[in-house]
């Protein structure tokens, strides 16, 4: 798959969704939260689930993913 084009010219190369999970009123959680990043360049995908793991991930993916992926369109991005 590759980046899906906007009217603008701009691309979506990739996309975050997030599981916002399910806390009782006593703090247990029923359902973790959970985060997913797919990456539309090079089919990577990556996941965190747990509230400090998601809120850390979805803080920073975009800028970590970027570094070390293949497909990104700009040259000094790729990790050696």
């Amino acid at each position: 798959m590759t980046a899906y084009p906007l009217p603008t010219g701009e691309q979506i190369i990739g996309a975050l969704s997030v599981k916002f999970g399910q806390q009782l009123r006593t703090g247990r959680w029923v359902e973790q939260p959970a985060a997913k990043y797919e990456c539309l360049l090079c089919e990577r995908v990556e996941t965190a689930i747990g509230a400090e793991a998601v809120t850390r991930f979805t803080q920073t993916i975009r800028t970590t993913h970027r570094d070390a992926c293949p497909g990104y369109p700009i040259e000094g991005a790729r990790a050696a």
